[in-house]
């Protein structure tokens, strides 16, 4: 048992002449464990890194552009911490967290068609499911385009308080109204609704590079404007706007980029509304944002914090109330971290992704599935990833504490820090005349392919993790079958409106004027169409971008392991590579084993033999495996002497065959080069180029 200063621990009295012992004994180990100063933490830490930089070794860069440090303490200096439900809400904007509200489980249902969505949206609610996400023209394909898909898609579902929230892509209005004619024939009054349809016209267009319609932007703001005044009138518990940061977090941006261009986002939205009769209130109440959790398990608690806090403080500072500075929250797993690789790993992703989203205080979440980056999940993988918060907030107690991240030194520390980061992001977007102008000129595409680009380059060091795919790679593991058309190729074009012939109905800008054209079987994109061509656009070019792709960290080793694989399907057998492992096992072991798992993460297999007494019957082996690459595995100390006796036994009978050396001896590199040394597979090596040159040279 740690006993702690100050702590009473008496479980019976101490002044009893028998227990004096004790006593001093109690007195002794309280003083021995009494706190210790930053300094003498510092000095230990010095001495145990025998002679290794304390900065370097114990302080972490991340790609966001902050440093951890190794240890945060009481005397660190951060923000207040304010109790949860108080203004600026970086705890939260309940007082009671999750106890006065539970996290909503607003988990995705991807779907081919409007049956199969209706059938797994009923079975999904039977199992924990308390809200309806829908992700229209999403890569698995779901489409509700007229009345009658959304009415078969919502058969038998209560809709009266039920949260359903919509992701309607660019056709805001004619979505809106389409939901509202399915609600109205089912009996739900507008004023129980809850949820929304989040039209949020600036994340489509750096998804797709543009918009439905080819107007400005400000012939999508009229619509999102009178939906949004409709809900003030009908709705108030139903937001209309969406502010999502899933297209920058699905194409590689930081953290601080997603949130600083999340910020900016509503910033424009806020003008576009007070320009067009809405009050700051009346717009911030009918918000939704949505953020995307990453890896960084801690970063991302901080992130979410920081949000929160800076959406108060700009919502105040533009004239809005302490309560309609209240964020409204949902979260998703990251596409990004997904692999097909060992898909199965994806799980303990969600799950620390899920952990991180529940401990910031989000108000809904979605856990992809582990399988969703190969193909249509299945009832299995959806399962699991609904059951994935469930069991965070109901046998974990996480909804049991209102801030279990509150006072923690260093997450106060980490939150301050990521709202400096994002606040000077955002910043930057506002100085380049806000959002809509940032992205039309392309800085932001080009900053967070820099970001994507910086996280590629980790990750093919190997300095950037990904169990599974460039580390601790299992090649005997059974692939996912993904059958012909469980996955959909992903939405092209803007559907029925590239036709030109087809008939446009006549709509205005109005609710109950979409509602009408709705009931007349007109799709959702004719009635955007015509919605937007009759907009009195005043803010000139079509709102036209640099689209941000949509990509996954794990793609480049993915195609190396693919390679690897069509090998072994054209050959029937696992490409190899022969280690030349010298001495006693004490000797190459270490080495041997590195370099077998840094191979493995281009799919090659090796020849592991044991160690070999002689550098010339080492040479002799590799010259008889059939191998076109060979890696020496031994110590620096013994490499002087063995690479090039090896290298010129091998010339003798094998001058093709290509030689790595596992490890780098700095001051004996240029010899063992000139001595036959091709490549060397260390530490600070170029993982995926080292590995693509040996494919290349085995043939793949």
């Amino acid at each position: 048992m740690r006993i702690v200063k100050n702590q009473h621990i008496r479980p019976y009295p101490l002044t009893s002449p028998c227990n004096r012992e004790i006593k001093q004994r109690l007195r002794k180990l309280i003083s021995e464990n009494s706190p210790a100063t930053y300094a003498e933490w510092r000095e230990a830490a010095v001495a145990a890194l025998k002679g290794a930089d304390f900065d370097k070794k114990l302080f972490t860069k991340l790609v966001e552009g902050i440093t951890l440090h190794p240890i945060y303490n009481k005397w660190d200096e951060h923000s207040p911490v304010m109790p949860a439900g108080q203004f600026p809400y970086r705890r939260g904007t309940r007082a009671l967290g999750y106890m006065e509200k539970p996290c909503e489980i607003a988990q995705s249902i991807p779907a081919s068609s409007p049956e199969d969505f209706n059938a797994k949206l009923l079975h999904d609610l039977e199992r924990g499911l308390t809200a309806v996400n829908i992700q229209l023209n999403c890569k698995c394909g779901l489409k509700l385009r007229k009345q009658a898909d959304w009415d078969t898609a919502l058969k038998g579902v209560r809709l009266d308080g039920l949260p359903v929230y919509v992701t309607p892509g660019s056709c805001g209005l004619g979505t809106l109204s389409m939901f509202l004619n399915t609600c109205k024939a089912a009996g739900v009054k507008t004023a129980d609704l809850r949820g929304g349809v989040l039209y949020d016209p600036v994340g489509k267009a750096v998804m797709k590079g543009s918009l439905c319609g080819g107007k400005g932007i400000c012939a999508y703001y009229d619509q999102m404007a009178v939906m949004t005044k409709w809900a003030v009138a009908n709705a108030p518990g139903f937001q209309t706007i969406g502010v999502s940061g899933l297209p920058y977090a699905d194409s590689g941006a930081s953290a601080f980029e997603e949130v600083g261009a999340m910020l900016s986002t509503a910033v424009a939205y806020l003008h576009a509304m007070e320009e067009r009769g809405l009050s700051v209130d009346e717009t911030a109440a009918h918000m939704r944002f949505t953020v995307s959790i990453g890896a960084n398990l801690f970063l991302e608690i901080a992130k979410i914090r920081a949000l929160r806090e800076l959406w108060a403080i700009i919502v105040k500072e533009c004239g809005g109330s302490e309560e309609a500075a209240k964020i409204k929250l949902h979260a998703r797993t990251s596409f990004w971290t997904l692999s097909k690789v060992d898909p199965w790993v994806n799980l303990l992703r969600g799950s620390a992704q899920a952990f991180s989203a529940i401990m910031g205080g989000v108000d809904s979440i979605d856990v992809l599935p582990f399988d969703a980056a190969v193909r249509m999940p299945d009832e299995f993988s959806r399962r699991i990833a609904r059951n994935c918060p469930l069991i965070l907030l109901g046998e974990c107690n996480l909804d049991k504490v209102v801030d279990p991240a509150g006072g923690s030194w260093y997450l106060e520390n980490l939150t301050d820090e990521a709202s400096r980061k994002i606040w000077e992001f955002f910043q930057g977007i506002e100085k380049e005349g806000g959002i809509v102008k940032a992205l039309k000129a392309g800085s932001i595409q080009k900053k967070v392919n820099a970001t994507a680009a910086k996280r590629y380059e980790l990750a093919d060091q190997r300095r950037q993790s990904i169990v599974g795919v460039n580390q601790y790679v299992n090649l005997a593991e059974k692939k996912l079958e993904a059958p012909e058309g469980s996955c959909c190729s992903a939405h092209k074009g803007h559907g029925c409106c590239r036709n030109a012939d087809i008939q446009i109905p006549v709509v205005e800008m109005s609710v109950d004027s979409a509602c009408k054209a709705a009931e007349e079987g007109f799709s959702t994109c004719l009635i955007n169409k015509a919605l937007v061509a009759g907009a009195d656009c005043k803010c000139g070019e079509p709102l036209e971008m640099e689209a941000l792709p949509k990509r996954r960290l794990a793609e480049r080793f993915e195609s190396l392991l693919a390679k690897a694989d069509a090998w072994v399907a054209e050959k029937g057998s696992r490409p190899m590579v022969f280690f030349a492992n010298m001495g006693p096992l004490r000797q190459h072991k270490a080495r041997a084993d590195f370099s077998r798992d840094f191979l493995r993460a281009g799919g090659l297999d090796v020849v592991y033999p044991a160690g070999f007494q002689t550098p010339e019957d080492a040479a002799r082996a590799a010259a008889e495996s059939g191998c076109a690459v060979c890696v020496i595995c031994s110590t620096d100390d013994t490499y002087p002497e063995i690479v090039p006796a090896f290298c010129k036994a091998l010339r003798e009978t094998r001058p093709d065959m290509m030689v790595a050396l596992a490890g780098y001896p700095a001051d004996y590199v240029e010899a063992f080069k000139e001595a036959g040394v091709d490549i060397f597979i260390h530490v600070k090596a170029n993982c995926y180029n080292t590995v693509e040159a040996i494919q290349n040279k085995i043939g793949l």
